[in-house]
């Protein structure tokens, strides 16, 4: 039986190896530190939140029409485009999505009544109970990951983890 501690010792092998082949391969070692890090905290993340997502019975693509609508003002509504660009899919495919949706009693769908030819998507009570639930349980899990740093130090990261989000940003690719 492997314990959370010995699979955490593994994974912090993995790092440093990974770490080290970049070095090895010219890359500035604080640098790729502090990368390899949030790029593996981030996989695991989203692993967890996958697990979390199908134990409600949703996709990641579901979740990402119920965040941003649950993101939106009360009463807000999308259209199913501006759901797509959202989720960066086919407006073909968010038809789909928001029939499987719609048909869970998830989310509403009716017809602009300033514009008859564009549709508005609003989360059902339902919808919004099950975003609101799922948002809590992650809360937890993720209060847990930063739980041994003070306030100041939580607040210090996501500066410094904004910070660099704006320096991609500003990057071109």
């Amino acid at each position: 039986m492997v314990t959370s501690s010995g699979t955490g010792h593994r994974e912090m092998e993995a790092v440093r190896a990974e770490v080290a082949a970049y070095v090895a391969a010219g890359a500035d070692e604080s640098v790729q530190r502090v990368i390899t890090a949030v790029h593996r905290l981030s996989r695991r993340l989203n692993r967890w939140y996958d697990e979390q997502l199908s134990g409600y019975g949703l996709s990641s693509g579901e979740w990402a029409v119920l965040s941003a609508l649950g993101r939106m003002s009360d009463g807000q509504a999308l259209t199913p485009s501006q759901l797509a660009a959202e989720g960066h899919i086919a407006p073909s495919s968010m038809t789909h999505r928001l029939d499987r949706m719609l048909a869970r009693g998830l989310i509403t769908r009716e017809v602009d009544p300033t514009n008859r030819t564009r549709i508005l998507v609003r989360p059902t009570d339902a919808g919004w109970q099950l975003f609101a639930t799922a948002i809590r349980e992650a809360n937890v899990v993720e209060s847990g990951l930063l739980a041994d740093l003070a306030d100041d130090q939580v607040d210090r990261l996501a500066e410094l983890l904004e910070g660099m989000i704006d320096n991609l940003d500003s990057t071109e690719l």
